[in-house]
């Protein structure tokens, strides 16, 4: 291959990984061109991508992208998973669950890299393990909104005892006259 080939694909690589430095590696062995459309349709869902790498370049572009680890992972046929709406937990969830499904697809997850640090495979695992975004919120609303309603029914109950309070002192006052 031509030394202007290479540095066009490793540009390429560059350009398709764009701001994304947090990738999954992946290798595809016996992996299928079915197999491989719908990977890529279930991580497009998630705004995702998967890329076949040729080895050396895809590692000469890491190195210049600043993509720690990933590149020394890059074995046989491989490619990388990145991008989305929620960034490399979602992708890993999406990789994670696709890979559980079709056990014998030939795809294996390598390890990846996040915020230039290198994930091992049981890692990203774990990555995939996390709640999304959503949840994430949500559980967060839920234990800021938890104190607030604790604190109106306590001032809400203080109202009330005063009210009842009045009440009473109302009715004495009615008996006494």
């Amino acid at each position: 291959m031509s030394k202007q080939l290479k540095n066009w694909l490793r540009e390429d690589v560059k350009r398709r990984i764009g701001n994304d430095r947090d990738v999954i590696v992946l290798r595809l062995d016996k992996f299928t061109v079915a197999g491989a459309n719908d990977l890529r349709g279930s991580l497009r869902k998630q705004g995702a991508r998967m890329t076949v790498l040729r080895n050396r370049v895809a590692r000469k572009a890491f190195d210049e992208l600043g993509i720690v680890g990933a590149g020394e992972m890059l074995k046989g046929m491989s490619a990388i998973a990145y991008g989305g709406k929620d960034g490399l937990p979602a992708v890993s969830r999406v990789v994670t669950e696709w890979t559980k499904k079709n056990k014998d697809s030939g795809l294996k997850v390598l390890g990846g890299s996040l915020d230039g640090q290198a994930l091992t495979a049981p890692e990203i695992e774990a990555l995939a393990s996390l709640p999304g975004k959503q949840e994430l919120l949500a559980m967060i609303a839920s234990a800021v909104s938890a104190p607030m309603q604790t604190i109106a029914s306590q001032v809400n109950e203080m109202i009330a005892g005063v009210a009842r309070a009045v009440d009473a002192v109302r009715e004495q006052k009615e008996k006494a006259a």
